[in-house]
């Protein structure tokens, strides 16, 4: 199985993931013109992708579509709740289907699962092939045992670690979006991003991509330590034991393998 991410932030998000000869999109908040340019940096060919997966209808995560669909006409994978506010044009390629429960794409099992965060329906998603398994959970307020348990016995872990709490509330955000964000629906803070990673290494998972960084209340250089420390509490040593690489949101990652 093979990772990489396009893009992630508050201006847009992309990730591939493929095995055995089926390739997926999740998410695509990019302009066709900058997702083409980082697929073609990355070696990703878009017109082999066989389905988009969405996981909820923000315009970071699904503003590209329209375009994307009527360029290289790809079936998009998405709840009801959040297709209803999906424009025409990229509501007539959805595949109707029923996104609560675990369905398959080749060779890749996928499994959705709700997320809480103040959009209509929000999902994250596991993949398997049988021999890896990887999970993506971004724009969530929170990670309880539910969640939790969806990241279990996974090599790779993409989860949410949207701000540093101190930089938010010092910051210049009106105060009802400080606590819309810092609420159980809002998004992921760097302290529980990195206590869940922490878990989670003792658990056996060995990668992990910090994702959804705020370009106004974090920085990936806080991010990063925040999650190496609380790792070397948990008596893991990043870049040893485990390691963890930064989503950036005018960068896409290195291609990840997984096996």
């Amino acid at each position: 199985m093979k990772f990489c991410n396009l893009a992630s932030g508050s201006k847009g998000n992309c990730t591939i993931i493929s095995a055995g000869g089926v390739s997926l999109m999740i998410d695509d908040g990019l302009n066709i013109r900058d997702l083409e340019q980082r697929a073609m940096a990355a070696n990703i060919d878009l017109s082999k992708i066989n389905a988009i997966l969405v996981t909820h209808e923000h315009s970071d995560h699904v503003k590209g579509l329209s375009a994307l669909v009527k360029k290289y006409s790809i079936p998009i994978y998405c709840h009801d709740e959040s297709a209803k506010y999906l424009d025409a044009r990229a509501a007539a390629y959805v595949n109707r289907r029923n996104m609560d429960l675990p369905f398959e794409l080749g060779e890749i099992e996928i499994t959705p699962f709700r997320l809480p965060h103040d959009s209509a329906y929000n999902l994250g998603y596991r993949f398997s092939d049988g021999k890896a398994s990887v999970a993506i959970a971004t724009d969530l307020g929170c990670v309880n045992e539910s969640i939790l348990n969806y990241f279990i016995g996974c090599n790779l872990v993409m989860l949410e670690s949207n701000h540093d709490i101190d930089m938010l509330r010092s910051g210049n955000y009106p105060f009802a979006l400080k606590q819309r964000i810092l609420s159980k629906n809002g998004h992921l803070s760097n302290d529980e991003c990195a206590q869940t990673i922490a878990t989670l290494a003792a658990s056996g998972t060995k990668r992990f991509v910090l994702a959804h960084l705020s370009q106004d209340n974090n920085t990936p250089e806080l991010a990063f330590e925040m999650t190496a420390r609380a790792l070397e509490t948990a008596g893991f040593s990043e870049g040893r034991d485990v390691f963890v690489e930064t989503a950036l949101q005018y960068r896409a990652t290195a291609k990840i393998i997984l096996d």
